[in-house]
């Protein structure tokens, strides 16, 4: 039984599925064609023409035939992928006359100079051009920057090679440099965000993306050093380089750590002492004295005395005891990377090593410095001998970082018993098959952990399986349906507000098919979820992928319906809360809610939180507005070229859906009379943001329709938060106008939108 104090696993859990949602989406086959934006053949009004034309691969091939030859060449040797052959690349592009670089910053950049003179015209504020080529394991990032005015736009491609040696676009993201800098380590640094509906399903926010990319050449002995000594242990599940030690003290240094990142370099195979995934079972176990010494001792020099103090070394057996991490202990995806940048040979042979911790996460080419000393011993051993941290503590934290648990902290104070658990787990697997029928004919693929891995399945197929529970008697839910049963949600939270012991389960079926079994306990005055993740096998065969139990810090149950609860320990880049609709919406208010409402924001620009109709529709007019009028009109997100929006569309498209003239649109929202465009301005990603929901409306003799919309924002427990009334008018050829908006103050104060 895999247990779970805190949300360490949520965290990994969603990390992953952002980045298998990105994979998927990225992958789907060779004959895809990026998602970049041409104007040409669009006919407005007709919507469904609108959607924007993709573009060429005219570039990336013209790229690609420079080096074609070395490609070929590796491919038949299988030596893709090896630091010799990017640096044969990336030399034959330099030479060319491209900027290009490998994507971990092994190699110097070739045309390093046209960066430096871009940054240049970046801080003059001059207008300028640049593009930089980055060599990845399957392909190439070609990044196409333009600057004016001391503002960067990105363009960011990624091409991989398709059976025939062609390059294939598979992504293809657009976005401002939020942040642009030079660092003193020299590496250029930048970073944006963009839409992506993969992402914002997940986390209910944009993309991030961060880069780094090493500008100024590195002593090729200092690389060397680093791959020999450093990143092949680098600073993921281990403490080696983030804590003070040495051969007299070896402090804090996690010896259990140590064994899992050496014994494959030691025994040339993978660690076999992994976690047992089996219910109510304890991973524990005993390693031979000379199996756990020999790894060790390896590359640290530590006496059998000193190394048995240091762990739970069990005399009787002549055995440590090891617990092998868990989810409990998982880190965060995304961390730092060691760069060795000076050293010295000293006069007993050891070599002193300056490494800074490069994350691009945190946009920084120095998250923080250590000085490691290492013994070399002959050609293919060494030793560690000490670690240092030089910068000061207080101006860093790795926390991403998890140290493993001590043995107190690994019991965790379950309310659930090993056989409540192993019970819940077979009634989920029983509930399931209740809905076999509508799983015996599905495909999967990939291998994720924690998503179906169904190919296709349906919104429709959700909301039958959601019937087939409910039918059964079963509490069940999917998106933009009624809750199945909820009045069992109501009694459980009338004995939790009483302080009552009581248990309920309720079925989230995921928009992928998985079916997410979460239990609510309350007893003995606290609150634990008990999370069954059921997948399915081809056929129709349930299967549980992950048992969790998480802390709940708090529960509330609104009069309007919903049931909002957060973890006591919060999940990084989601919301700070879980909830539910639990009473019914009726179906024409979900209706009107996802044809109106779904898509505008409260926090971006003004449209829902000014009060305006014709009279002052000026009021409201602003340029980053219109990223979002356009996926409500195509459906499409926008990509706009060369970050301009053509004057026809964006006219057309926003004198549809307001109020507005085509003088007001120029005269507010940065309309070039030159190029005759507008300029995109993105959206830039808010955290918890409120959303609407329909809860009535009313059909007026003119045709137009009066919505009743709720904010809800159940990041601050509230499901009206303040209420809007919003008139449309919808027209024949499926679009429709706002007519105006009115807001008024409820459990919240009203969003401020900066102009």
């Amino acid at each position: 039984m895999l247990q779970e104090k805190g949300n360490r696993f949520w965290r990994a859990c969603l990390l992953l599925c952002v980045m298998v949602a990105m994979i998927v989406s990225g992958t789907v086959g060779c004959s895809d064609k990026p998602p970049v934006v041409s104007y040409t053949d669009i006919t407005v009004p007709d919507r469904t023409a609108a959607s924007m034309e993709e573009g060429n691969n005219t570039d990336a091939e013209r790229i690609a035939a420079v080096y074609h030859d070395i490609y070929d060449e590796a491919v038949r040797s299988d030596t893709l992928d090896s630091l010799a052959t990017k640096q044969r690349i990336i030399a034959r592009l330099g030479e060319n006359g491209y900027v290009a670089v490998d994507s971990e910053n092994q190699i110097d950049m070739a045309g390093a100079e046209q960066v430096m003179d871009f940054c240049g015209a970046v801080d003059d504020r001059e207008n300028d051009r640049l593009t930089i080529i980055v060599i990845v394991d399957l392909g190439f990032q070609k990044y196409d920057f333009e600057t004016e005015d001391g503002n960067v736009k990105v363009v960011r491609e990624y091409y991989q090679y398709d059976r025939s040696g062609c390059p294939q676009n598979r992504d293809t993201v657009s976005y401002p440099a939020d942040l642009w800098q030079y660092t003193e380590e020299g590496y250029l640094i930048f970073e944006g965000s963009y839409f992506s509906d993969e992402n914002y399903v997940l986390t209910l926010s944009d993309a991030q993306e961060h880069a780094a990319l090493r500008v100024l050449p590195l002593d090729e002995r200092c690389r060397e050093l680093n791959r020999k000594y450093i990143r092949l242990v680098g600073y993921e599940q281990n403490n080696i380089f983030l804590t003070d030690w040495n051969e007299k003290d070896f402090g804090d240094l996690d010896f259990y750590d140590i064994f899992d990142r050496f014994y494959p370099f030691v025994y040339g195979k993978s660690l076999p002492y992994g976690t047992d995934f089996d219910a109510g079972a304890e991973t524990v176990y005993q390693i031979p004295e000379d199996v756990f010494e020999k790894v060790v001792m390896a590359h640290f020099h530590i006496d059998r005395e000193a190394l048995r103090r240091e762990t739970a070394y069990l005399s009787e057996d002549a055995a440590y005891m090891y617990r092998p991490r868990g989810f409990y202990e998982a880190e965060y995806s995304d961390i730092p990377y060691p760069e060795v940048v000076s050293y010295t040979e000293n006069e007993d042979g050891t070599i002193t090593l300056i490494v800074n911790a490069v994350y691009p996460n945190e946009n920084t080419s120095k998250s923080y410095t250590h000085k490691t000393v290492i013994r070399p011993l002959d050609e293919n051993s060494f030793q560690y001998v000490s670690n240092q941290m030089l910068s000061p503590a207080e101006d860093y934290d790795t926390w991403w970082h998890s140290d493993r648990l001590t043995e107190e902290a690994q019991e965790p104070q379950c309310l659930f018993t090993e056989a409540e658990q192993e019970e819940l787990e077979n009634a989920a697997l029983t509930a399931a098959r209740q809905a076999a029928d509508v799983y015996k004919d599905i495909e999967l693929a990939g291998e994720s952990s924690f998503g179906s891995n169904i190919r296709e399945f349906t919104a429709e197929q959700s909301r039958e399986v959601v019937a087939l529970l409910g039918s059964a008697g079963y509490v069940s839910v999917t998106e933009d349906a009624n809750m199945e049963n909820y009045e069992k949600v109501e009694e459980f939270y009338a004995a939790y507000e009483e302080k009552r012991d009581a248990e309920m389960t309720i079925f989230h079926v995921s928009q992928d098919g998985l079916i997410r079994a979460i239990t609510f306990l309350y007893r003995d005055s606290a609150l634990q979820t008990c999370y069954v993740g059921i997948g399915w096998q081809e056929g129709g065969t349930p299967e549980i992928k992950s048992t969790i139990i998480s802390d709940v810090a708090e529960m509330t149950l609104t009069d309007k319906g919903y049931l909002i609860y957060a973890y006591k320990d919060s999940i990084p880049h989601s919301d700070l809360c879980q909830y539910w609709r639990i009473k019914p919406l009726s179906d024409q208010c979900r209706e009107l809610t996802a044809k109106y409402v779904y898509g505008l924001s409260y926090v971006n620009y003004n449209v829902l939180v000014t009060n305006w109709d014709s009279t002052n529709v000026e009021d409201i007019l602003m340029p980053c507005m219109f990223e979002d009028i356009y996926r409500i009109y195509t459906g499409e997100n926008l990509k706009a070229e060369n970050w301009r929006i053509p004057a026809d569309i964006y006219e057309k498209i926003m004198t549809t859906y307001f109020p507005v003239s085509v003088e007001q649109l120029r005269g507010k929202c940065g309309y070039d009379e030159d190029s005759g465009s507008y300029e995109y301005e993105m959206i830039s990603a808010r955290p918890y943001p409120p959303f609407g929901e329909v809860v009535d409306y009313r059909q007026n003799e003119d045709g137009t329709i009066t919505l009743y919309v709720d904010g809800v924002w159940p990041d601050y427990n509230s499901d009206c938060a303040f209420t809007n009334t919003i008139v449309v008018q919808p027209f024949a050829d499926g679009t429709f106008r706002y007519l105006s908006n009115t807001i008024e103050q409820k459990e919240l104060e009203i969003p401020e939108v900066l102009r």
